[in-house]
C-alpha cells in the first residue's frame, strides 16, 4: 500500500468547507419505534437507474445503531427558511421532534413539512469510509418544492442568489445608471415604496410621520416616559420631535398621567386602522417575495443596519 504524506486534519477540514453544500435532516425510526433524525450535508447521488442516494454518519454516533437496524430512512433538503430546524437536529441530547409537527411514511419514518425536496428511501447496503458509515438507499419516492435551498459554507449557513448583472461604477457609468446599483439608492427607493401607502393614509388623517411613530412605539408597549418614548423611536432609527407628543396630546390621542404618556381610546382606535394598513402592505411583499427570499432579506437588512440577527 503507497504511504501518503500525513494530512493536517484541521487544514482537511477547513478545505472540506471551501465546498459549498446543501443541508439535510435525515429521519428514520429506530428498533422501539421512536423518531430519530440529524443534521447532515454529507448527501450525494450515487446512480440514476436505479435511484440511490448516500449520506455518511460518523461511527461514533449515537444514532448509528439505528440506522444500521432501518428498513426505511428519509432525506430531507432543507429550505433556506429552516435554518433553525437544522440547527435543532444538529443539537444533542434533546427531544429534537418535541412539538414538531410531521407526517409517517414506510416503515413509520418521520416525514418534514417545508423542505426543498424529500427522498424517501430503503435501506440498500453500508460502506465502511474511514471513521464514518456510508448509508446508500433506494430512492422509493420523492417531492420537491420550488423553495430555495439552504446552503452551508465555511462553517456558515447561506442562501443561493440568482446571478446578476454587476454592480456599475461610477467611473464607467452614468449617474443614472450607477443609481440602480448605488445600495443607498435602492434601499431608500424600497423604504419608499414599503411605507407608501401608509405614508398615504395617516397624512390623510392630518398626522406626520413622527406622530405615527409616537402612535406605534406607545403601541408597543404602553405607559412610558417621555424619555422612554424618545428612546425607543431612536432604537427604530427615528428621531422624535417633542412637539409630536404634544400635538397628539392635543388631538386627544395621548393621555398623560403623572409622567407616563398613555393611547386614549382615540389613540388606540387610530393606530389599530394605521396597522391594518400596515399588514396589507406586509401581505403584497409576501406575495411578491417568496418565503426563501423575505428570510433572505431580513438577514441582510439585519446586516447593512447592524442590527442583532433574529435566527
Amino acid at each position: 500500500m503507497t504511504q501518503t504524506a500525513a494530512i493536517d486534519p484541521r487544514l482537511f477540514r477547513q478545505a472540506l468547507g471551501s465546498f459549498v453544500t446543501g443541508v439535510t435532516i435525515v429521519t428514520t425510526r429506530d428498533p422501539d419505534g421512536r423518531p430519530v433524525g440529524l443534521t447532515a450535508n454529507s448527501f450525494n447521488s450515487v446512480s440514476l437507474d436505479p435511484p440511490l442516494v448516500l449520506w455518511s454518519l460518523a461511527l461514533n454516533s449515537l444514532n448509528l445503531p439505528a440506522f444500521r437496524d432501518a428498513g426505511y430512512w428519509v432525506v430531507h433538503i432543507l429550505a433556506a427558511g429552516q435554518r433553525d430546524l437544522s440547527q435543532r437536529f444538529a443539537s444533542r441530547g434533546a427531544d429534537k421532534f418535541a412539538g414538531l409537527d410531521y407526517t409517517t411514511g414506510p416503515g413509520g419514518v418521520p416525514l418534514l413539512d417545508g423542505c426543498a425536496a424529500r427522498f424517501v428511501c430503503r435501506a440498500a447496503f453500508e460502506h465502511e469510509g474511514g471513521d464514518h458509515a456510508i448509508f446508500v438507499g433506494e430512492v422509493v419516492d420523492l417531492s420537491i418544492d420550488t423553495a430555495a435551498p439552504l446552503v452551508f459554507h465555511g462553517g456558515q449557513y447561506g442562501q443561493m442568489m440568482p446571478a446578476g448583472r454587476r454592480p456599475a461604477r461610477p467611473e464607467d457609468a452614468e449617474a443614472g445608471e450607477f443609481g440602480r446599483y448605488f445600495t443607498g439608492h435602492l434601499l431608500g427607493l424600497a423604504y419608499n415604496a414599503a411605507f407608501a401607502d401608509i405614508r398615504r393614509e395617516y397624512r390623510r388623517r392630518g398626522l406626520r410621520g413622527s406622530d405615527y411613530t409616537v402612535l406605534a412605539s406607545l403601541g408597543l408597549g404602553d405607559g412610558l416616559t417621555r424619555d422612554g418614548l424618545v428612546s425607543r423611536a431612536g432604537n427604530g432609527g427615528v428621531v422624535l420631535p417633542e412637539d409630536a407628543i404634544d400635538r397628539l396630546v392635543a388631538r386627544g390621542e395621548v393621555a398623560v398621567e403623572g409622567d407616563r404618556l398613555h393611547l386614549t381610546a382615540q389613540g388606540r382606535a387610530q393606530l389599530a386602522e394605521l396597522v391594518t394598513v400596515a399588514e396589507t402592505t406586509q401581505r403584497q411583499l409576501d406575495e411578491r417575495l417568496t418565503p426563501a427570499e423575505m428570510a433572505l432579506l431580513h438577514q441582510l437588512l439585519e446586516k447593512v443596519s447592524g442590527a442583532p440577527e433574529t435566527a
